[in-house]
């Protein structure tokens, strides 16, 4: 099986491989965190959500992708679908 590449967490406390929605992506993790400020006050759905900051590359260069942990795929699920009713973009990263 062909070794497949995993992101690397920003942070020592996020090396898990948790379900995840991803919620934004940003040039640098200030703007990240601060990003996650804004939609916790846009949004109940992520009232009590942990979340983490992953560095990772892309077409643009280096990006760092907010995403929300709300512990398992139908829990994702929820997520997502009461994000998209708030009016959130948001996608499930597994």
């Amino acid at each position: 099986t062909p070794e497949e590449a995993k992101p690397t967490p920003s942070t020592p406390t996020a090396k898990d491989n948790r379900i995840a929605v991803q919620v934004g992506a940003y040039r640098d993790e200030a703007t990240a965190e601060a990003g996650w400020r804004k939609l916790s006050r846009q949004t109940d759905a992520l009232s009590g959500v942990k979340y983490r900051i992953v560095k990772g590359e892309a077409d643009i260069g280096t990006v760092y992708r907010l995403q929300a942990l709300p512990g398992d795929m139908a829990a994702a699920r929820r997520l997502r679908d009461a994000l998209e009713a708030d009016g959130v973009a948001s996608q499930i990263k597994q």
